[in-house]
């Protein structure tokens, strides 16, 4: 779980980020694409678990946020990604499979979620 401070970082800074896209997507960086990526990932599965964020937004968007988070160096989601491919594998359905697995699937960003966010908010530049 993440402390108050990173909750509230992450949250301030993703609807910042939701009202740029808004306005013009094609204006973010590199660096604001991974903190969207990661707000978007982290929204989702503290609301309805990982299976949510696939239920809303799928593989493409799963593997939008993987490329974001290598091409800022976020090396604390490595660990997160490679335990979460391990349960989707290549299923055209990660929903199914995440539903499937249970708890232990649907909570398993919980395991990497503060140290992902605290580094990604070291990185961001203009962190609140």
């Amino acid at each position: 779980m993440l402390t108050w401070d990173l909750e509230d970082w992450i949250t301030d800074v993703g609807a910042d980020l939701v009202e740029k896209r808004c306005a013009n997507a094609s204006n973010f960086t590199t660096m604001e694409s991974a903190v969207y990526e990661i707000w978007l990932l982290d929204t989702e599965a503290r609301n309805g678990g990982v299976s949510q964020y696939f239920c809303n937004h799928g593989l493409q968007q799963w593997a939008a946020c993987q490329t974001a988070a290598v091409a800022v160096g976020l090396s604390s989601f490595h660990a997160f990604s490679d335990a979460l491919n391990a349960i989707i594998g290549t299923a055209q359905d990660p929903y199914e499979v995440i539903r499937a697995q249970g708890d232990p699937a649907e909570d398993l960003w919980y395991s990497y979620q503060s140290a992902v966010v605290q580094e990604l908010r070291g990185l961001y530049p203009n962190a609140l």
